[in-house]
């Protein structure tokens, strides 16, 4: 029996979505919270409830507010401070709140799942997009490897299902890209709708996204030069855009210049003497836009918070600790967390592209000018903790080398495509359900990973679940804990001492001895750790552990102290 085109386009997607969201679930079903994950929700739900934005104003609301979308605020138990201003309030005090709200006040599991869930919609999204561009481009079976090739790769899998802002920000530049390949390539008004669309809402989503900026600009006056579209219609195109975005900002800000409608304090970021020291230009700029009301105070402030914060950050690369960072972090950390066949589809595909560069078309530079620009400028910064600070450029360079896949097709090559798919099944396979502890098998797989990165590369608090459940199937009822992250081992029933290094909400004690020591393998590390921490839990690393706990925990059985 013969589909005709429309069965065989429902039948795939719907294939898709089903499949992907039966992998993101099953993923992270079995995790606890990441570091980040309670400050994200709580500060959405906080927006939600009482329209107040100084929680945690490091980002612009309106993923946080996706998040909290199925949260049922009537269900809720919260007692935020009235004062949420300041230095103690920024750098300490609001970790603390969103742990109380979570863990004390609520079921931290219940509004994980739901949020998470409704975060995973943006990878629905993201599949279908590529799909739609690799598609239009060069035919059904093209589009269907690299649907494929997307729903595999496991670090996009794995930060779908985490309610961060960094899947969300993925998702809505790969959609700004395609519709400003297809405004450029036939600039009617449905087109224009989903670029301002989709760009709107990548600036009020994450301030990275400003980058989107300058290549929407050059896209379309490359547009006009090229006698494509009309310099009137990309001039009034773009201030449309303009003022979609500026309206937007202050839409997601509930209209407000101030930060809170029970307060007339501003955030008081301009008045920290770290912010001012460290950034003393932005801080005048912030100061003047604050003073004409251009924008509102918590998107100005935040902005400012979240790049003063960034001028030093320890990092941690192959046994190298650093507060600066290194330029080369990114293109390392992709060349390890990259699984294989990726790797090898991208040389194919780069090799291809350089062959034929004088007949590149618009999607070919739009794709490689993004990526380019969100790659150069992250290896630029110096804040080297995460692959995830990177991951708006997968899709880009998964669509691009779309264009060998397609050659394999015409040439009658296909068994490479399938081949390419296969060995990326099987990769996902060693590591699934751990994919956020990814690495691929030349550099050891995720065994190996800690020798090289930590934090949200490896190890960002997701595995206190599966300590539990090791603790429960090897009848151990107290452990020594070291664990790196925001989620409470007393809502998991873990009772431990909590040993340096511990979670800013616990208190750190000495270890009891003999018994099981479980580190987390960033604080094994002691990435954020004093030297003379780093010395007391180095000695751990020469030890042989008894377990290890989603690549993302090691323990150990110890008679007495080690140090």
């Amino acid at each position: 029996m013969e589909f005709s085109e429309r069965t065989r386009l429902a039948l795939t997607l719907t294939a898709f979505v089903l499949v992907y969201l039966v992998l993101v679930v099953g993923a992270y079903r079995g995790k606890s919270a990441t570091w980040d994950e309670p400050q994200h929700l709580t500060a959405g739900i906080e927006i939600r409830l009482r329209g107040d934005y100084r929680f945690d104003p490091e980002h612009p609301p309106w993923l946080r507010l996706w998040a909290a979308l199925p949260v049922r605020p009537q269900n809720l138990i919260t007692n935020c401070p009235v004062s949420q201003t300041g230095d103690a309030w920024l750098f300490f005090n609001q970790f603390l709140y969103a742990h109380h709200f979570l863990y004390e006040l609520n079921d931290a599991d219940r509004l994980l799942n739901r949020a998470r869930l409704q975060n995973a919609l943006w990878g629905v999204v993201l599949g279908l997009m590529l799909f739609a561009f690799v598609r239009e481009r060069f035919g059904y079976w093209p589009a269907t490897i690299i649907l494929v090739v997307y729903t595999l790769e496991p670090n996009l899998l794995a930060h779908a299902g985490l309610v961060t802002t960094d899947f969300g920000l993925t998702a809505l530049v790969f959609g700004t890209v395609y519709f400003l390949w297809r405004t450029c390539r036939q600039p009617v008004w449905q087109n224009w709708a989903g670029l301002i669309g989709f760009f709107a809402m990548a600036q009020v989503s994450k301030f990275t996204a400003i980058l989107l900026g300058p290549i929407v600009v050059m896209a379309l006056a490359v547009t006009v030069w090229r006698r494509r579209c009309q310099w009137r219609c990309a001039v009034a195109g773009l201030i449309v855009l303009v003022g979609v975005t500026w309206a937007a900002v202050w839409a997601v800000y509930g209209w407000r210049y101030l930060p809170s409608a029970n307060s007339q304090d501003t955030l008081g970021v301009t008045e920290i003497a770290m912010v001012r020291e460290r950034v003393p230009g932005l801080c005048r700029a912030a100061e003047w836009a604050g003073e004409h009301r251009l924008l509102p105070n918590a998107y100005l402030e935040g902005f400012l918070l979240g790049q003063a914060k960034a001028q030093a950050r320890s990092a941690y690369l192959a046994g190298q600790y650093s507060v600066e960072g290194w330029w080369y972090f990114f293109p390392v950390a992709m060349l390890m967390k990259t699984p294989l066949a990726l790797l090898v589809l991208w040389v194919a595909g780069l090799i291809q592209l350089v062959r034929r560069w004088r007949s590149w078309e618009d999607a070919e530079w739009l794709l490689l000018g993004t990526a380019a620009v969100f790659l150069g400028v992250a290896m630029m910064s110096r804040l080297n903790i995460g692959l995830r600070h990177v991951l708006p450029v997968y899709p880009l360079l998964i669509a691009l080398v779309a264009g060998t896949v397609a050659a394999w097709f015409r040439q009658l090559r296909q068994a490479r495509a399938w081949m390419i798919t296969g060995i990326m099944a099987a990769e996902l396979a060693l590591v699934y359900p751990h994919c956020l502890a990814f690495f691929n098998l030349a550099v050891g797989g995720p065994w190996r990973g800690g020798d090289y990165l930590v934090d949200s590369n490896l190890d960002w608090g997701q595995d206190l679940k599966g300590l539990k459940r090791w603790m429960e199937k090897q009848g151990v009822e107290h452990i020594n804990l070291s664990y790196f992250g925001m989620a409470d081992p007393a809502y998991y029933g873990i009772r431990c001492t909590h040993l340096p290094g511990a979670p800013l909400f616990a208190t750190a004690q000495a270890p009891k001895l003999p018994g099981y020591v479980a580190v987390s393998e960033t604080n094994l590390r002691g990435v954020y750790l004093s030297e003379e921490l780093r010395a007391f839990y180095r000695p751990l690393l020469m030890r042989e552990p008894v377990a290890v706990i989603g690549h993302s925990i090691r323990v150990y059985w110890v008679e007495k102290p080690w140090w």
